[in-house]
């Protein structure tokens, strides 16, 4: 957490860098984790053919857009626990702790229950083959209910993030995403009294590990020595007035999210008509890129709680400084994960299949990757900074633009039109990254961000 002997004082680069690495290594290495074990449980799953690998990429945006929900509420969440721990008014950090804890669970249920219910119509509707549509009904069960399982922790995560604790989160994260990989291999291939259920044991295990990660969670949030603990003495009920200040932040990134989710739902069709083996080729780009994605979300991250922590201790400069320098570190990985991913396409693609139409469409699209990472790490690190001050519209008009304007009617472009198959696609969210950035550029270049009320 960032020391109370920062404000009223300045900072060299160094300490300023030796900061952020210190607040930003454990979500980073707990993203990176979470992203391996991602390799390993899809590795798993795509040696059981193709129609897995496109069953369980079928489910992802359904669920991305109910986690959306829960996602655009927490940032309003963190931008007002920060702000409050900065100025240390700790009363009304835990009061804004204890709306998220309550809407959290309330939309978890309601998700959960949707999402059971309508399995198949959601899958069919993503554009399912007949050759998956009953597989993928199936994998969407289990993630519906893991909805409420994954909806607690991540408010929980946001919550002590926002405080300056990124060490607890780590943890709690990492040792549920062990369970998803250990009951993975064993619930999938079978092992001793357990049966080998293939794609179902998949699901069964990422449910497990959703449930280990909230009761660890909602553990860490009432033993936490942080203001923001909770106790079972607490008052648990809605209170509208603290709502309401969350959602004046919350409502212009559920937009965002919106937008996004609804442009990459979009997209996602667009994909899977080009057939299963691309589909699934599309999955493994996703996943070996969703590595860097991670580096770069965890400083992300961490510009949102120094910009909101150093905004409610009167230091917009400093909020400023610390969002430059983030934006630097990442580039740095940006630049070598897109080289990597250029000369080592093939045999990363060929950790998670052996089919070689997929492997080969996989590593011709890992190729162009470097033309996406470098405006996504300015994308992600100076949005992150905008959210952290309360300042969410921007990220709104930025994803409507890219994501409608670019990415989607692009690729529709590229792919039904032109016929340049799954590279079209990625050159359309090539662009679409490039047209973000531009936009979040100019705001941040403002500094009006610096002056907003939460």
């Amino acid at each position: 957490m960032q020391q109370s002997s920062d404000v009223g004082r300045e900072l060299t680069k160094a300490e300023i860098r030796k900061t952020i690495l210190s607040f930003s290594w454990p979500i980073i290495a707990e993203l990176m984790l979470m992203s391996l074990i991602g390799v390993v449980n899809l590795s798993m799953v795509g040696h059981l053919g193709a129609y897995a690998l496109s069953a369980a990429g079928l489910t992802n945006q359904p669920v991305f857009i109910c986690l959306a929900v829960f996602q655009s509420f927490n940032v309003g969440a963190t931008a007002l626990v920060s702000r409050f721990i900065g100025s240390k008014e700790y009363r009304e950090a835990k009061a804004v702790v204890i709306q998220t804890m309550i809407v959290s669970t309330l939309l978890g249920l309601i998700l959960a229950f949707f999402g059971v219910v309508f399995s198949k119509s959601i899958v069919i509707g993503m554009g399912a083959q007949a050759d998956t549509v009953e597989h993928a009904s199936m994998y969407m069960k289990y993630m519906a209910v893991g909805i409420l399982f994954q909806a607690i922790p991540t408010a929980v995560t946001s919550i002590l993030r926002g405080a300056g604790n990124s060490r607890i989160p780590m943890q709690y994260n990492i040792i549920s995403n062990i369970v998803n990989v250990v009951s993975g291999f064993v619930l999938i291939y079978g092992l001793g009294i357990f049966p080998g259920l293939g794609l179902q044991g998949a699901a069964i295990a990422s449910t497990l590990a959703k449930l280990s990660a909230c009761v660890m969670a909602l553990y860490a949030l009432f033993q936490t020595d942080l203001p923001v603990a909770i106790s079972w003495k607490d008052r648990f009920r809605l209170d509208f007035s603290i709502l309401k200040r969350i959602m004046n932040i919350g409502i212009s990134a559920a937009g965002e999210q919106f937008f996004m989710r609804f442009g990459l739902l979009l997209y996602a069709k667009i994909i899977a008509g080009l057939g299963t083996e691309a589909f699934a080729a599309h999955q493994i780009c996703l996943n070996v890129t969703q590595l860097l994605s991670n580096v770069i979300n965890g400083f992300s991250m961490a510009a949102s709680s120094f910009t909101g922590r150093n905004l409610g201790a009167k230091r917009p400069d400093l909020a400023e400084t610390y969002c430059n320098e983030l934006q630097k570190i990442g580039l740095v990985f940006s630049v070598f994960a897109g080289l990597m991913f250029f000369f080592a396409g093939s045999p990363i693609s060929r950790i998670y299949t052996s089919d070689q139409g997929v492997i080969r469409q996989a590593a011709d699209v890992l190729r162009i990757t470097i033309l996406i990472v470098v405006p996504q790490n300015y994308l992600s690190i100076v949005s992150g900074c905008l959210r952290g001050a309360g300042d969410t519209r921007w990220p709104l008009i930025s994803s409507f633009i890219g994501m409608i304007f670019a990415r989607v009617s692009l690729a529709a472009l590229f792919v039904l039109v032109f016929h340049w198959g799954l590279i079209g696609a990625w050159m359309a969210a090539i662009s679409d990254q490039t047209v973000r950035s531009i936009l979040i550029y100019y705001r941040f270049k403002t500094g009006k961000w610096k002056e907003i009320v939460v």
